[in-house]
Order: structure tokens, then C-alpha cells, then sequence
């Protein structure tokens, strides 16, 4: 495992080159997103997709998290967006919303069979990190992000702890110290016009509703 330190590198353009190249070459990258580090791999690589499933010793039933850098992007990831999701996403992305859809045919098979296995869809984002919205942006194409820790033990927020448990497994990791935690991403699924929240978090229901009152054609 190589690792930087984020403000030892000359400049925050040259941070994300480094972590792009990594991810261009199937490598696995450790970062600080929102208080806690993130793992990232290019989403339409089976074999980095895999690798990370096997660093991370992941739980089968736990869901998947996909990072993009706009909205235009869930179409990439997404069979069929409907208007609500990408009303919600328009309003509130970057920011800690993620929406449930379902994933894209032209992913390879293989990762949408093991990524999807928790409920049958992919949870999309656009993140509200500075470093993770500009990698994403220099990559070009969506990355699958999973927290660094292994099961469902803590740590994630420790750069000791992810170096000790995950340093084997990573092949670049920005270390940037110890992070406060901060909370979670409220995660969301729009059906027929329901509202399903998933997990509660840092942007309330409240503010979904309103979001999808102001985005209906009027008269309904």
C-alpha cells in the first residue's frame, strides 16, 4: 500500500491524478469522504469490483454504494431513471441523499449479480466531498465506494485502524488523519410516486416530500 498524505502533495489536481491512474489500472483507493474513509474501484471493472468484495470480506446482504459526478451520470448506472429520482437528485445532489435504482444491463453481469444481492438495487450519489466529486469528475465514469472497515466492524473513521485492518488489500490510501464522524446519507427509493426512506439521515423526509410537491406537473 502506498500512501500520501492529502496535504503533503503538491496540489489537489495532483492528488486526483494519482488516485485516477490507480483507479484507471484496476487498483483500489482509500480516501476521506464526509468523516469517514471510503474504498473506491472503477464500478465497470469486474476484476476491480471483485477485489474490493474480497478486501473488504464484505457481507453478502449489504448494499451497494455508487459514487457519480452528476446527474447525467445515473443513466450510466441506472436501467431506467424515472422522473421523481432525478427531480430529488437535481435538488439535493452533492449532498448526503442516496436513491435506490436499479442497475443498469450494461454493467457487466457479474457485478450487478453480487452488488445488487442485498435488495436488487444500487444506491447513486453524487458525493458531497470536495476530493471525491473531483476524482469521480476526472475519472469520467462511476466508481463503487464501500466504508474501510471489514463486516461490520468499526474503524472506519481511523487512519490507524484502516491501515491495520485493510493496508494489504489497498494500493493507495490519502490519509488525511483521524475524522468526526458525521451523519449518514438518508437513503431513498421512489415507487409509483411513494416515497420509501430506506434509512433515515442527514437530509430529513420532510424536505424530499417538498422537493418532489415543487417538481409535480401541476394539477396533480
Amino acid at each position: 500500500m502506498r500512501i500520501v498524505r492529502d496535504d503533503a502533495v503538491g496540489s489537489q489536481e495532483e492528488l486526483v491524478q494519482q488516485v485516477v491512474d490507480v483507479l484507471n489500472d484496476g487498483g483500489l483507493v482509500c480516501l476521506p469522504c464526509n468523516g469517514t474513509y471510503r474504498i473506491l474501484a472503477d464500478l465497470q471493472s469486474q476484476d476491480a469490483v471483485m477485489r474490493l468484495l474480497q478486501t473488504k470480506r464484505r457481507v453478502h446482504k449489504a448494499p451497494s454504494l455508487v459514487f457519480v459526478d452528476s446527474v447525467d451520470r445515473l443513466d450510466l448506472v441506472a436501467d431506467e431513471v424515472d422522473p421523481e429520482t432525478r427531480a430529488v437528485a437535481e435538488a439535493l445532489w452533492p449532498g448526503p441523499v442516496t436513491v435506490l435504482v436499479s442497475a443498469s444491463r450494461k454493467l457487466p453481469r457479474k457485478v450487478t449479480k453480487e452488488l445488487t444481492k442485498a435488495n436488487g438495487k444500487l444506491g447513486v450519489r453524487v458525493p458531497e466531498s470536495d476530493l471525491a466529486q473531483q476524482v469521480v469528475r476526472a475519472f469520467g465514469a462511476p466508481v463503487l465506494v464501500s466504508s474501510a472497515n471489514r463486516g461490520r466492524k468499526s474503524g472506519e473513521s481511523s487512519a490507524a485502524q484502516v491501515r491495520q485492518n485493510l493496508g494489504r488489500g489497498i494500493d493507495l490510501f490519502v490519509d488525511a488523519g483521524d475524522l468526526e464522524p458525521v451523519p449518514s446519507s438518508t437513503v431513498i427509493e421512489l415507487r409509483s410516486g411513494d416515497t420509501n426512506v430506506v434509512r433515515a439521515g442527514a437530509i430529513p423526509e420532510e424536505l424530499i416530500r417538498q422537493v418532489l410537491v415543487e417538481a409535480a406537473p401541476c394539477g396533480e
